[in-house]
């Protein structure tokens, strides 16, 4: 009976130790991932959506990635990020509240940022991410406050206000989206491009891009980022994303795609730590003395030319066409992208499309806030043929049954 007492006692100390080293250490219980909606302690209206990565050890910590939706959409906005997460792990955190036409957007973030850090394992290290209307709300926020690199889609900005932002801001942007002129004017000149952009082009529309290139984008910003805390999460090695990068810049040699090809190699070229061997720089001096790229880039301007060019006859029209009109003028774009064998010329029409959406949605926009119902009829009618699942449409079409 004495024995077994000991045996107890000494149990009991071996425990205890145990449990006063694990403390010293910080902890060494796995902790399982975390996906959860929650809000601002300090308003509730500021609520946002949060995916946590499973830890390792209890105290430890990921650079934060915030995310704005233009629509305030978190959920959906944040499961675009899931497989970023996982290859470079961070605290994903979609804004709920933060959408276009947010007033003091800016203070919202601070504040969700700010009770972030008190919830989760944050370090340091903010990256923040936005789509369209949040790209612009992503770029405002860094120009006033410290950020560890943007991740853009959808907008971009004039070079003065991209130089006031601290940061690395690396931009995707698809080549058929109606704001696709946003990022144009960089690649006409390249000798005055603000250092701190990095361009990527896909073909895509205005929507959030696909997951793995989110992931190959977000890999980027982390693996540049010069804070120890990002580079000693990555679950991807510098020697593994550059073969990526290598195989990605190869299959779009292979399609002749190389304007998309010249802006990957730009980007890793001119990144420390990328190219630490130089092979980057040899690929995009080769991109750029190609006789097919100068042809490429040529005929791309001349498309954006066109572009520019009906626009503003396109947006006379709204005023003094009615919708027949514009359901004949939406057949023969349509006829042209079918039959068009040019991709940059497809791009061109597929964004002049897309500038008749946004077109529509500012115009009624402003007669609906000016009360003038009439004008909304009109525009509401040709938006109608243009954009029939439109949810902004479909909310301006009630307006006027009220």
């Amino acid at each position: 009976m004495i024995r077994n007492t000991l045996n107890s006692a000494l149990l009991a100390c071996l425990l205890l130790s145990s449990g006063m080293a694990s403390c010293r250490n910080g902890g060494n219980l796995k902790v399982a991932a975390i996906l959860r909606s929650d809000c601002c302690a300090c308003d509730a209206a500021n609520t946002y959506e949060v995916f946590v990565p499973k830890r390792l050890k209890s105290d430890q910590t990921f650079p934060l990635l915030v995310i704005l939706d233009p629509h305030g959409s978190g959920q959906s906005a944040l499961s675009h990020f899931r497989l970023a997460a996982e290859q470079y792990p961070a605290v994903l955190v979609a804004s709920n509240l933060v959408k276009n036409n947010l007033a003091g957007y800016d203070e919202v973030i601070q504040e969700l940022i700010d009770d972030v850090r008190t919830k989760y394992p944050i370090g340091k290290v903010v990256f923040i991410s936005g789509f369209s209307g949040g790209a612009r709300m992503a770029i405002g926020y860094a120009m006033n406050h410290p950020v560890n690199g943007l991740l853009l889609s959808g907008a971009l900005a004039g070079p003065d206000e991209l130089r006031k932002v601290g940061c690395l801001v690396y931009s995707i942007s698809g080549t058929d989206d109606f704001n696709f002129m946003e990022t144009a004017q960089y690649l006409f000149q390249e000798a005055s491009i603000p250092e701190n952009l990095k361009i990527e082009l896909i073909r895509s529309s205005h929507s959030w891009p696909e997951s793995l290139t989110i992931a190959d984008a977000f890999g980027f910003i982390h693996l540049a980022c010069p804070a120890a805390e990002a580079l000693a999460e990555s679950r991807i090695s510098l020697k593994e994303f550059d073969k990526q990068q290598f195989d990605k810049f190869d299959t779009l040699l292979q399609r002749n795609d190389l304007i998309k090809a010249k802006q990957l190699t730009r980007n890793m070229s001119g990144t420390i730590p990328f190219n630490s061997d130089r092979s980057f720089t040899a690929a995009d001096e080769t991109v750029k003395l190609t006789a097919d790229y100068a042809v490429q880039m040529k005929n791309l301007l001349a498309n954006l030319q066109m572009e520019t060019n009906v626009r503003a006859v396109y947006l006379k029209a709204f005023d003094t066409n009615d919708a027949t009109w514009w359901k004949n003028e939406l057949e023969k774009v349509d006829h042209q992208i079918q039959i068009s064998t040019d991709p940059f010329t497809q791009d061109a029409y597929r964004r002049i499309e897309g500038f008749w959406g946004i077109a529509c949605y500012s115009l009624c926009n402003k007669v609906a806030g000016n009360g003038d119902f009439r004008s909304l009829q009109h525009y509401v009618s040709i938006y109608r043929v243009l954009e029939p699942q439109n949810p902004d449409m479909l909310r301006f079409s009630k307006l006027l049954v009220q």
